[in-house]
């Protein structure tokens, strides 16, 4: 019998986009993209790491930092390596390196196989971390508009608000890199809302999605989906958002898929419970950014 090949964890680098995006896609994970872990280099070069069996790529992983706050997610190991214990090693290395980062409360959204592994390492359940998706037919509204560069202090200054930590960085450059995908809803000269989009492998990711009031959160998503009629859209919620759960739940064309566990771990205090911590944990948010970062 051959010997099991030597694990290592590495940094990821900017040559590693292609094996990351094509990992998760092959793991069904088709709202990430090509910009997704180009983003998240480009915000924290330190943050990716990439696992090689031997010679071989063999997982990913990545640890997003908001100052005290940080989020783990794109935790994926190639199908026929996932014997040699590397997403243990790749899960690991995130939460050290945030935890000798200084940051007091860590997110992960946990898949259901995953979620007592990672209650073992301190985390605790919050809420559950929904997913639609669905093709409707929308329609445009007079007072939703494109989002310009002109909007972005007051929406970042909101979303701080809603998020409960900074991450305008993804905001601004999710604008500039697919300006037809971000709309806010205005009236009175007041920004009410907005929506933000990314393509995937075969859908536009929705998120963020937020809306001041329940009533501006309707024409966000129809304003969207009349825009991008043919490609499908994924959009995630925390189930605590009640108005946001029942809205996708009757919303025609939209249909609910298995759920994640959205879980926290704070520092200090790892037995504790509850949702304290728990980014995005607003009733202004109707989608979550991402899985991967809250």
């Amino acid at each position: 019998m051959a010997a099991a090949p030597e694990v290592r964890i590495r940094a990821m680098r900017g040559e590693d986009v292609d094996f990351a995006t094509g990992l998760v896609h092959a793991a069904g994970w088709a709202s990430e993209s090509m910009d997704s872990f180009r983003s998240f280099l480009a915000h924290d070069p330190q943050g990716g790491f990439i696992a090689e069996a031997g010679a071989e790529k063999a997982g990913i992983c990545i640890a997003t930092r908001y100052g005290r706050s940080g989020f783990i997610g794109e935790l994926v190991v190639s199908r026929h390596l996932r014997l040699l214990g590397i997403g243990q090693l790749l899960f690991q290395q995130a939460l050290d390196y945030l935890l000798e980062a200084g940051v007091e409360s860590i997110g992960l959204d946990g898949d259901l196989n995953a979620v007592s592994y990672y209650e073992k390492m301190g985390f605790r359940k919050a809420c559950r971390s929904l997913r639609f998706r669905g093709k409707f037919r929308g329609r445009k509204h007079g007072h939703v508009r494109p989002l310009l560069p002109a909007d972005l202090d007051r929406v970042c200054a909101l979303d701080r608000e809603f998020f409960a930590a900074d991450r305008s960085f993804f905001l601004r450059r999710r604008l500039e890199t697919f300006p037809r995908m971000c709309l806010v809803a205005e009236r009175a000269g007041e920004v009410r809302g907005w929506i933000m989009a990314r393509p995937g492998d075969g859908l536009l990711a929705v998120g963020p999605w937020a809306a001041l009031a329940p009533e501006e959160a309707p024409p966000l998503l129809e304003h969207l989906a009349a825009e991008h009629g043919t490609e499908a859209l994924r959009v995630g919620v925390l189930e605590r958002n009640l108005d946001a759960a029942r809205l996708l739940r009757s919303w025609p064309g939209m249909a609910e898929g298995i759920h994640s566990w959205r879980m926290v771990r704070r520092g200090g205090d790892a037995a504790g419970s509850g949702p304290q911590g728990l980014l995005g944990d607003h009733p202004a948010l109707y989608a979550i950014g991402s899985g991967a970062k809250g």
